[in-house]
Protein backbone atom coordinates (compact mmCIF):
# COMPACT_ATOMS: atom_id res chain seq x y z
CA UNK A 1 0.00 0.00 0.00
CA UNK A 2 2.80 2.46 0.90
CA UNK A 3 4.68 1.88 -2.40
CA UNK A 4 1.53 2.67 -4.41
CA UNK A 5 0.94 5.89 -2.50
CA UNK A 6 4.58 7.12 -3.09
CA UNK A 7 4.39 6.26 -6.79
CA UNK A 8 1.13 8.12 -7.13
CA UNK A 9 2.62 11.22 -5.53
CA UNK A 10 5.68 11.16 -7.87
CA UNK A 11 3.44 10.84 -10.93
CA UNK A 12 1.27 13.71 -9.69
CA UNK A 13 4.37 15.88 -9.17
CA UNK A 14 5.71 15.17 -12.66
CA UNK A 15 2.25 15.75 -14.24
CA UNK A 16 1.83 19.04 -12.43
CA UNK A 17 5.31 20.27 -13.52
CA UNK A 18 4.67 19.46 -17.15
CA UNK A 19 1.30 21.24 -17.09
CA UNK A 20 2.55 24.49 -15.53
CA UNK A 21 6.00 24.43 -17.22
CA UNK A 22 8.08 23.93 -14.03
CA UNK A 23 11.44 22.07 -14.07
CA UNK A 24 11.34 18.41 -13.19
CA UNK A 25 12.27 17.23 -9.70
CA UNK A 26 15.72 15.95 -10.86
CA UNK A 27 18.54 15.14 -8.44
CA UNK A 28 21.12 15.47 -11.28
CA UNK A 29 19.94 18.97 -12.13
CA UNK A 30 20.08 19.99 -8.49
CA UNK A 31 23.77 18.93 -8.36
CA UNK A 32 24.50 20.92 -11.55
CA UNK A 33 22.93 23.96 -9.97
CA UNK A 34 25.19 23.56 -6.89
CA UNK A 35 28.27 23.24 -9.12
CA UNK A 36 27.30 26.39 -10.96
CA UNK A 37 27.16 28.26 -7.66
CA UNK A 38 30.62 26.95 -6.68
CA UNK A 39 32.07 27.93 -10.07
CA UNK A 40 30.96 31.48 -9.37
CA UNK A 41 33.28 31.64 -6.30
CA UNK A 42 36.10 34.02 -7.22
CA UNK A 43 39.76 33.43 -6.41
CA UNK A 44 41.04 35.99 -3.88
CA UNK A 45 43.86 38.40 -4.58
CA UNK A 46 47.42 37.42 -3.51
CA UNK A 47 48.55 38.43 -0.02
CA UNK A 48 50.68 41.57 0.29
CA UNK A 49 53.26 42.82 2.76
CA UNK A 50 54.58 39.30 3.49
CA UNK A 51 57.33 39.75 6.09
CA UNK A 52 59.41 37.84 8.64
CA UNK A 53 60.31 38.92 12.16
CA UNK A 54 62.78 37.20 14.48
CA UNK A 55 61.31 36.29 17.87
CA UNK A 56 64.29 34.41 19.30
CA UNK A 57 67.32 32.45 18.17
CA UNK A 58 64.98 29.54 17.41
CA UNK A 59 61.69 31.14 16.29
CA UNK A 60 60.53 33.41 13.50
CA UNK A 61 57.11 34.95 12.85
CA UNK A 62 55.70 35.31 9.33
CA UNK A 63 53.03 38.01 8.85
CA UNK A 64 50.95 39.42 5.97
CA UNK A 65 48.05 41.77 5.34
CA UNK A 66 44.55 40.32 5.26
CA UNK A 67 42.87 39.75 1.89
CA UNK A 68 39.28 40.99 1.53
CA UNK A 69 37.62 37.95 -0.06
CA UNK A 70 39.81 35.26 1.51
CA UNK A 71 38.27 32.68 3.81
CA UNK A 72 41.71 31.52 4.94
CA UNK A 73 45.38 31.05 4.06
CA UNK A 74 47.45 27.99 3.20
CA UNK A 75 51.04 28.18 4.47
CA UNK A 76 53.96 26.28 2.97
CA UNK A 77 57.54 26.08 4.23
CA UNK A 78 60.69 25.16 2.31
CA UNK A 79 63.77 24.17 4.36
CA UNK A 80 67.10 24.24 2.57
CA UNK A 81 66.98 22.29 -0.69
CA UNK A 82 63.87 20.31 0.26
CA UNK A 83 60.48 20.72 -1.41
CA UNK A 84 57.75 22.95 -0.04
CA UNK A 85 55.65 21.28 2.64
CA UNK A 86 52.23 22.48 3.71
CA UNK A 87 52.31 23.57 7.35
CA UNK A 88 48.71 24.53 8.03
CA UNK A 89 45.59 26.36 6.90
CA UNK A 90 44.60 29.28 9.06
CA UNK A 91 42.25 32.24 9.20
CA UNK A 92 44.94 34.25 11.01
CA UNK A 93 47.40 36.57 9.22
CA UNK A 94 50.51 35.26 10.95
CA UNK A 95 52.43 32.05 11.45
CA UNK A 96 55.20 31.23 13.95
CA UNK A 97 57.69 28.44 13.33
CA UNK A 98 61.01 27.08 14.53
CA UNK A 99 64.28 27.83 12.72
CA UNK A 100 67.97 26.91 12.88
CA UNK A 101 71.09 28.92 12.15
CA UNK A 102 72.65 28.85 8.68
CA UNK A 103 69.59 27.25 7.09
CA UNK A 104 67.79 28.97 4.20
CA UNK A 105 63.99 29.02 4.49
CA UNK A 106 61.23 30.06 2.13
CA UNK A 107 57.63 30.69 3.13
CA UNK A 108 54.73 30.62 0.67
CA UNK A 109 51.27 31.91 1.55
CA UNK A 110 48.21 31.18 -0.65
CA UNK A 111 44.82 32.77 0.15
CA UNK A 112 41.68 30.84 -0.68
CA UNK A 113 37.92 31.30 -0.92
CA UNK A 114 35.54 28.49 -0.08
CA UNK A 115 32.05 27.29 -0.98
CA UNK A 116 31.06 24.06 0.67
CA UNK A 117 34.01 21.70 0.46
CA UNK A 118 35.56 23.38 -2.55
CA UNK A 119 38.57 25.75 -2.19
CA UNK A 120 39.41 28.32 -4.83
CA UNK A 121 43.05 29.33 -4.45
CA UNK A 122 44.56 32.70 -5.18
CA UNK A 123 48.10 33.38 -6.38
CA UNK A 124 50.98 32.52 -4.04
CA UNK A 125 53.35 35.01 -2.39
CA UNK A 126 56.85 33.94 -1.33
CA UNK A 127 59.41 35.38 1.09
CA UNK A 128 62.88 34.14 2.10
CA UNK A 129 64.53 34.03 5.52
CA UNK A 130 67.85 32.96 6.98
CA UNK A 131 69.51 33.23 10.37
CA UNK A 132 73.21 33.68 9.63
CA UNK A 133 75.61 32.15 12.15
CA UNK A 134 79.07 33.77 12.07
CA UNK A 135 81.86 32.06 14.01
CA UNK A 136 84.76 34.20 15.23
CA UNK A 137 88.04 32.83 16.61
CA UNK A 138 90.40 35.19 18.46
CA UNK A 139 93.96 34.66 19.69
CA UNK A 140 96.45 36.92 21.42
CA UNK A 141 99.89 38.37 20.72
CA UNK A 142 101.59 37.14 17.57
CA UNK A 143 105.12 38.52 17.36
CA UNK A 144 106.41 37.31 14.02
CA UNK A 145 110.02 38.31 14.38
CA UNK A 146 112.63 39.16 16.99
CA UNK A 147 114.55 41.88 18.77
CA UNK A 148 117.95 41.01 17.31
CA UNK A 149 119.74 42.63 20.28
CA UNK A 150 118.65 39.66 22.42
CA UNK A 151 118.22 36.63 20.15
CA UNK A 152 117.19 35.52 16.67
CA UNK A 153 115.57 32.20 17.53
CA UNK A 154 112.24 32.81 15.82
CA UNK A 155 114.05 33.71 12.59
CA UNK A 156 116.32 30.71 12.99
CA UNK A 157 113.30 28.44 13.40
CA UNK A 158 111.76 29.84 10.21
CA UNK A 159 114.96 29.15 8.30
CA UNK A 160 115.32 25.67 9.76
CA UNK A 161 111.79 24.42 9.03
CA UNK A 162 111.60 26.38 5.78
CA UNK A 163 107.82 26.28 6.01
CA UNK A 164 105.66 29.23 7.13
CA UNK A 165 102.79 26.83 7.88
CA UNK A 166 104.84 25.27 10.69
CA UNK A 167 104.07 27.99 13.23
CA UNK A 168 100.26 27.72 13.36
CA UNK A 169 100.06 24.16 12.09
CA UNK A 170 98.61 22.73 15.34
CA UNK A 171 95.74 25.25 15.52
CA UNK A 172 95.05 25.52 11.80
CA UNK A 173 92.16 23.04 11.99
CA UNK A 174 90.37 25.45 14.37
CA UNK A 175 91.00 28.54 12.26
CA UNK A 176 89.95 26.81 9.04
CA UNK A 177 86.54 25.87 10.40
CA UNK A 178 85.53 29.35 11.56
CA UNK A 179 84.37 32.29 9.46
CA UNK A 180 86.88 34.84 10.76
CA UNK A 181 90.15 34.48 12.69
CA UNK A 182 91.66 37.59 14.28
CA UNK A 183 94.95 38.01 16.20
CA UNK A 184 97.01 40.85 17.64
CA UNK A 185 100.10 41.44 15.45
CA UNK A 186 102.60 42.59 18.06
CA UNK A 187 105.52 43.89 16.00
CA UNK A 188 106.51 45.07 12.52
CA UNK A 189 107.21 43.53 9.13
CA UNK A 190 109.87 45.84 7.75
CA UNK A 191 113.48 46.28 6.62
CA UNK A 192 113.77 49.65 8.38
CA UNK A 193 116.75 50.09 10.72
CA UNK A 194 115.30 53.18 12.40
CA UNK A 195 114.85 51.48 15.78
CA UNK A 196 112.76 53.27 18.42
CA UNK A 197 114.41 54.02 21.77
CA UNK A 198 112.68 51.21 23.67
CA UNK A 199 113.58 48.18 25.75
CA UNK A 200 112.09 45.82 23.15
CA UNK A 201 111.60 46.40 19.43
CA UNK A 202 110.34 43.61 17.20
CA UNK A 203 110.51 43.11 13.46
CA UNK A 204 110.45 40.37 10.87
CA UNK A 205 110.59 40.26 7.04
CA UNK A 206 107.46 40.92 4.99
CA UNK A 207 107.28 37.28 3.91
CA UNK A 208 106.17 36.36 7.43
CA UNK A 209 102.65 37.23 6.35
CA UNK A 210 102.66 33.68 4.95
CA UNK A 211 102.61 32.41 8.54
CA UNK A 212 99.15 33.96 8.86
CA UNK A 213 97.75 33.20 5.42
CA UNK A 214 98.88 29.56 5.52
CA UNK A 215 96.65 28.97 8.55
CA UNK A 216 93.53 30.99 7.73
CA UNK A 217 94.16 34.16 9.77
CA UNK A 218 92.21 36.90 8.00
CA UNK A 219 92.48 39.95 10.27
CA UNK A 220 95.04 41.51 12.62
CA UNK A 221 94.95 44.28 15.17
CA UNK A 222 97.74 46.87 14.85
CA UNK A 223 96.65 49.08 17.73
CA UNK A 224 99.45 48.16 20.14
CA UNK A 225 102.75 49.46 21.52
CA UNK A 226 105.00 47.64 19.02
CA UNK A 227 103.63 48.59 15.60
CA UNK A 228 105.84 51.71 15.63
CA UNK A 229 109.00 49.97 16.87
CA UNK A 230 110.68 51.15 13.67
CA UNK A 231 108.86 54.43 13.33
CA UNK A 232 106.17 55.41 10.88
CA UNK A 233 108.12 53.76 8.08
CA UNK A 234 108.01 50.43 9.93
CA UNK A 235 104.24 50.77 10.38
CA UNK A 236 103.77 51.71 6.72
CA UNK A 237 105.85 48.71 5.59
CA UNK A 238 103.77 46.44 7.82
CA UNK A 239 100.50 47.76 6.38
CA UNK A 240 101.82 47.34 2.83
CA UNK A 241 102.87 43.74 3.53
CA UNK A 242 99.45 42.91 4.99
CA UNK A 243 97.62 44.51 2.07
CA UNK A 244 99.70 42.54 -0.41
CA UNK A 245 98.87 39.33 1.45
CA UNK A 246 95.14 40.26 1.55
CA UNK A 247 95.13 40.36 5.35
CA UNK A 248 92.87 43.09 6.74
CA UNK A 249 94.14 45.24 9.62
CA UNK A 250 92.60 47.77 11.98
CA UNK A 251 94.10 50.52 14.13
CA UNK A 252 92.48 53.60 15.68
CA UNK A 253 90.12 55.29 13.24
CA UNK A 254 91.08 52.79 10.53
CA UNK A 255 88.41 50.11 10.96
CA UNK A 256 88.37 46.79 9.12
CA UNK A 257 85.34 45.02 7.67
CA UNK A 258 84.71 41.44 6.71
CA UNK A 259 81.55 40.09 5.07
CA UNK A 260 80.21 36.65 5.91
CA UNK A 261 77.12 35.49 3.96
CA UNK A 262 76.46 39.12 3.15
CA UNK A 263 76.62 40.21 6.82
CA UNK A 264 79.16 42.95 7.51
CA UNK A 265 81.36 42.51 10.61
CA UNK A 266 83.31 45.56 11.79
CA UNK A 267 86.58 45.59 13.77
CA UNK A 268 88.10 48.45 15.77
CA UNK A 269 91.39 48.60 17.70
CA UNK A 270 92.47 51.10 20.37
CA UNK A 271 95.90 51.38 21.99
CA UNK A 272 95.25 52.45 25.57
CA UNK A 273 98.99 53.04 26.10
CA UNK A 274 98.87 55.99 23.68
CA UNK A 275 95.77 57.41 25.32
CA UNK A 276 92.21 57.00 24.07
CA UNK A 277 89.21 59.15 24.97
CA UNK A 278 85.76 57.75 25.57
CA UNK A 279 84.37 60.07 22.94
CA UNK A 280 86.73 58.50 20.39
CA UNK A 281 85.52 55.02 21.30
CA UNK A 282 81.90 56.15 21.10
CA UNK A 283 82.30 57.95 17.77
CA UNK A 284 84.23 55.14 16.09
CA UNK A 285 81.67 52.50 17.10
CA UNK A 286 78.88 54.73 15.79
CA UNK A 287 80.82 55.22 12.53
CA UNK A 288 81.27 51.48 12.02
CA UNK A 289 77.56 50.88 12.62
CA UNK A 290 76.65 53.69 10.23
CA UNK A 291 78.73 51.97 7.56
CA UNK A 292 76.54 48.90 7.88
CA UNK A 293 78.31 46.64 10.35
CA UNK A 294 75.77 44.34 12.04
CA UNK A 295 78.39 42.88 14.40
CA UNK A 296 80.98 45.15 16.05
CA UNK A 297 84.13 43.75 17.66
CA UNK A 298 86.39 46.13 19.58
CA UNK A 299 89.93 45.36 20.72
CA UNK A 300 91.91 47.21 23.37
CA UNK A 301 95.61 47.11 24.13
CA UNK A 302 95.94 47.96 27.80
CA UNK A 303 96.38 46.83 31.37
CA UNK A 304 99.51 45.85 33.30
CA UNK A 305 102.02 43.34 31.99
CA UNK A 306 102.50 39.92 33.62
CA UNK A 307 99.56 40.10 36.01
CA UNK A 308 96.14 38.46 36.07
CA UNK A 309 94.71 41.49 37.88
CA UNK A 310 92.44 43.81 35.94
CA UNK A 311 92.76 47.57 36.37
CA UNK A 312 89.90 50.00 36.99
CA UNK A 313 90.66 51.66 33.64
CA UNK A 314 90.31 48.37 31.79
CA UNK A 315 86.89 47.74 33.32
CA UNK A 316 85.75 51.30 32.70
CA UNK A 317 86.73 51.47 29.02
CA UNK A 318 85.91 47.92 28.01
CA UNK A 319 82.46 48.08 29.55
CA UNK A 320 81.93 51.51 28.01
CA UNK A 321 82.58 50.00 24.57
CA UNK A 322 79.81 47.47 25.20
CA UNK A 323 77.48 50.25 26.33
CA UNK A 324 78.15 52.00 23.01
CA UNK A 325 77.28 48.93 20.95
CA UNK A 326 80.27 46.57 20.89
CA UNK A 327 79.10 42.96 20.61
CA UNK A 328 82.47 41.60 21.78
CA UNK A 329 85.53 43.17 23.44
CA UNK A 330 88.93 41.51 23.05
CA UNK A 331 92.06 42.73 24.79
CA UNK A 332 95.79 42.15 25.16
CA UNK A 333 99.11 43.60 26.41
CA UNK A 334 99.51 41.82 29.79
CA UNK A 335 101.16 38.83 27.97
CA UNK A 336 99.23 36.50 30.28
CA UNK A 337 95.59 35.44 30.49
CA UNK A 338 93.10 37.59 32.34
CA UNK A 339 89.46 37.04 33.25
CA UNK A 340 86.38 36.83 31.05
CA UNK A 341 83.26 38.82 31.91
CA UNK A 342 79.69 38.80 30.63
CA UNK A 343 78.50 42.39 30.64
CA UNK A 344 75.11 43.61 29.37
CA UNK A 345 74.79 40.56 27.14
CA UNK A 346 78.24 40.87 25.53
CA UNK A 347 81.54 39.24 26.45
CA UNK A 348 84.73 41.01 27.53
CA UNK A 349 87.96 39.00 27.25
CA UNK A 350 90.36 41.07 29.34
CA UNK A 351 93.54 39.50 28.00
CA UNK A 352 94.11 36.76 25.43
CA UNK A 353 97.79 36.43 26.45
CA UNK A 354 100.64 35.53 24.10
CA UNK A 355 100.12 33.17 21.20
CA UNK A 356 102.71 32.71 18.43
CA UNK A 357 105.24 34.78 20.29
CA UNK A 358 108.71 35.34 18.86
CA UNK A 359 109.53 37.97 21.47
CA UNK A 360 110.64 35.49 24.14
CA UNK A 361 112.52 32.22 23.64
CA UNK A 362 111.21 30.76 26.91
CA UNK A 363 108.26 32.55 28.56
CA UNK A 364 107.67 31.40 32.12
CA UNK A 365 103.89 31.40 31.59
CA UNK A 366 103.02 29.55 28.41
CA UNK A 367 99.27 29.32 29.05
CA UNK A 368 97.10 30.85 26.36
CA UNK A 369 93.79 30.21 24.58
CA UNK A 370 91.61 30.66 21.54
CA UNK A 371 88.33 32.41 22.27
CA UNK A 372 85.35 31.53 20.06
CA UNK A 373 81.86 32.94 19.71
CA UNK A 374 79.02 32.65 17.20
CA UNK A 375 77.02 35.73 16.25
CA UNK A 376 73.47 35.37 14.93
CA UNK A 377 72.26 37.97 12.43
CA UNK A 378 69.14 37.41 10.36
CA UNK A 379 68.53 38.14 6.68
CA UNK A 380 66.66 41.32 7.64
CA UNK A 381 69.91 42.66 9.13
CA UNK A 382 68.76 42.25 12.73
CA UNK A 383 71.43 41.28 15.27
CA UNK A 384 69.97 38.50 17.42
CA UNK A 385 72.62 37.43 19.92
CA UNK A 386 76.06 36.03 20.59
CA UNK A 387 76.07 32.33 21.40
CA UNK A 388 78.20 29.17 21.58
CA UNK A 389 80.87 31.02 23.57
CA UNK A 390 83.84 28.97 24.60
CA UNK A 391 87.56 28.93 25.33
CA UNK A 392 89.98 26.46 23.81
CA UNK A 393 92.94 26.19 26.24
CA UNK A 394 96.33 26.23 24.53
CA UNK A 395 100.02 26.39 25.21
CA UNK A 396 102.11 28.82 23.18
CA UNK A 397 104.72 26.07 22.79
CA UNK A 398 104.77 22.33 22.26
CA UNK A 399 107.55 22.07 24.87
CA UNK A 400 107.58 23.06 28.53
CA UNK A 401 111.24 24.05 28.71
CA UNK A 402 111.51 26.30 25.67
CA UNK A 403 109.46 28.10 23.04
CA UNK A 404 109.13 26.27 19.74
CA UNK A 405 106.84 29.09 18.49
CA UNK A 406 104.13 26.56 17.70
CA UNK A 407 100.99 27.04 19.82
CA UNK A 408 98.96 23.89 20.40
CA UNK A 409 95.58 22.89 21.80
CA UNK A 410 95.72 21.36 25.26
CA UNK A 411 93.98 18.16 26.27
CA UNK A 412 93.43 16.10 29.41
CA UNK A 413 94.78 17.38 32.72
CA UNK A 414 96.55 20.37 31.14
CA UNK A 415 93.32 21.53 29.53
CA UNK A 416 91.49 21.19 32.85
CA UNK A 417 94.27 23.12 34.63
CA UNK A 418 93.99 26.13 32.29
CA UNK A 419 90.18 26.12 32.52
CA UNK A 420 90.41 26.11 36.33
CA UNK A 421 92.84 29.00 36.06
CA UNK A 422 90.39 30.98 33.93
CA UNK A 423 87.58 30.14 36.35
CA UNK A 424 89.69 31.42 39.23
CA UNK A 425 90.79 34.71 37.61
CA UNK A 426 87.22 35.33 36.37
CA UNK A 427 85.74 34.89 39.85
CA UNK A 428 83.32 37.67 40.79
CA UNK A 429 82.50 38.45 37.15
CA UNK A 430 79.16 37.64 35.56
CA UNK A 431 79.23 34.68 33.25
CA UNK A 432 80.26 31.13 34.09
CA UNK A 433 83.09 29.19 32.49
CA UNK A 434 82.06 25.53 32.52
CA UNK A 435 84.52 22.67 32.99
CA UNK A 436 84.40 21.92 29.26
CA UNK A 437 85.34 25.52 28.39
CA UNK A 438 81.87 26.69 27.36
CA UNK A 439 80.69 30.00 28.76
CA UNK A 440 77.15 30.64 29.98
Amino acid sequence: MKRRIVSAVMVACFTAMVIVGLPACSKAETVKEDEKKQEEVKAPEAVTNLKTKILSASKVKVTWDSVKDAKGYMIYKKTGDSDYKEQKSTTATSYTTGIKGDVAYKFKVIPFSKEGEKKVKGASTVTSYELHQIKISAAGDCTLGVDSRYNSRFNEMYQRVNDPAYFLKKVKKVFEKDDITVVNLEGTLTTSTNRADKTFTFKGPKKYTKILTSSSVELVNLANNHTRDFGEQGLKDTKDALKKADIKYFIGSNAAYKKVDGVKVGFLGFNMLRGVSKSTVKNQIAKVKKKGAKVVIVTFHGGVEHTHNITAQQKEYYRYAVDQGANLVLAHHPHVLQGIEKYNGSMIVYSLGNFCFGGNSNPSDKDTMIYQEDFLVDSNGVFVKGTNRKVLPCSLSGHKNYNDFQPKLLTGSEKRRVIRKLQRISRGMKGTIKDDGTIK
